[in-house]
């Protein structure tokens, strides 16, 4: 390698330092995700044109994915622009270089400008319609796809995200790894939209957009990002995260900081929105989900790991805040 190479890489590494320490909270939500994506289309629309993207049931269908799958669309924005449309709220403009990722499974339309008639995905996938202009210098151009998602249902990421995540992938401020991901998803997607390549493209895209939104000031107003922000929170939350099976207390948790626990009990639900053990019950379970999914263990062990010594105890607590029993839960998500 040569020096100026040398030099490069080692910009590039020091550039993205920054980029990847939002703490293993965030990394274990990220990891639970299951991340699989597919591109839908690639390609350059002349306005006047709009496309109706129908909702995640919909989608699911459309897909042949599992009942347990959830489907998020993302509508990546290579040149020109486009006005998102959700019912009950104010068109939001996505720009170039911009993308938007919409997990709340509503239904909703893209369209370059207003009085379009729209076409719906299905349509336009199928070819059964088309839309019609010369592709110049006003075209859009579009890489649209969906993300499957098959995590716990208790996922703390997932319930932070807005309906609609806007994020910039290139610039001075954007993370330098979504920055090539999206050129490395460009170059792939000419040629094969939906290689095994493009699929670990997408991955690694769909992660750094998220990480991107995650350090963005409109996601720390509130919520788990917020705690994320927050170093005695986020500090406490990565105590928990390693070792979920200890016998954690508010005071136990507040002396990793340290802070009274009153004082920790009080600034972890203003920033989180939640009390202290409700979120250590949550992620508890969350694993317990991950190793009824992914393991053999019988659920004396699963119980162990995450703080349970009783297993009864284990599955009433279990099935209160997942909505079954471990057993069924474990018979529907097996991998």
């Amino acid at each position: 390698m040569s020096i100026a190479s040398m030099m490069t890489a080692t910009a590039f590494i020091a550039e993205t330092t920054a980029w990847t320490t939002l703490d293993k909270p965030f990394n274990d939500a990220l990891d639970d995700l299951r991340i699989c994506g597919s591109v839908l289309l690639h390609e350059r629309y002349a306005p006047p044109w709009a496309i109706d993207i129908p909702d995640e049931h919909s989608l699911r269908t459309m897909l042949v994915a599992a009942p347990d799958v959830r489907i998020v669309p993302f509508h990546l924005v290579r040149q020109g622009g486009f006005d998102l449309h959700y019912q009950g709220c104010r068109p939001q403009r996505i720009g170039r270089d911009e993308v938007a990722i919409c997990p709340s499974g509503a239904p909703h339309r893209m369209s370059s400008r207003k009085g379009a008639v729209p076409i719906a995905l299905a349509d336009v996938l199928a070819k059964r319609k088309t839309l019609s202009g010369p592709c110049d210098a006003d075209a859009t151009e579009l890489i649209c796809g969906v993300v499957q998602l098959k995590s716990s249902p208790l996922n703390p990421l997932l319930s932070a995200l807005p309906r609609v995540l806007k994020v910039k992938t290139t610039g001075p401020e954007v993370n330098p790894i979504l920055d090539h991901a999206v050129v490395m998803l460009g170059i792939e997607v000419t040629k094969a939209p939906n290689s095994f390549v493009a699929s670990r493209i997408l991955e690694v895209f769909f992660a750094e957009a998220i990480r991107t939104y995650g350090h963005s000031k409109g996601a720390a107003v509130s919520g788990w990002f917020k705690a994320l922000d927050d170093p005695k929170i986020c500090h406490a939350l990565s105590r928990l995260h390693e070792r979920p099976g200890e016998s954690w207390t508010v005071a136990g948790l507040a002396n990793t900081v340290p802070m009274s626990p009153s004082r920790f009990a009080a600034r972890f639900r203003e920033v989180t929105g939640q009390s202290v053990m409700a979120y250590v019950s949550a992620w508890r379970m969350t694993v317990a989900c991950q190793k009824l999914r992914e393991t053999d263990g019988y659920l004396a062990e699963i119980a162990t790991a995450v703080g349970y010594q009783d297993t009864a105890a284990f599955s009433r607590a279990f099935k209160a805040l997942v909505g079954q029993s471990p057993t069924m839960w474990r018979s529907a998500h097996r991998c």
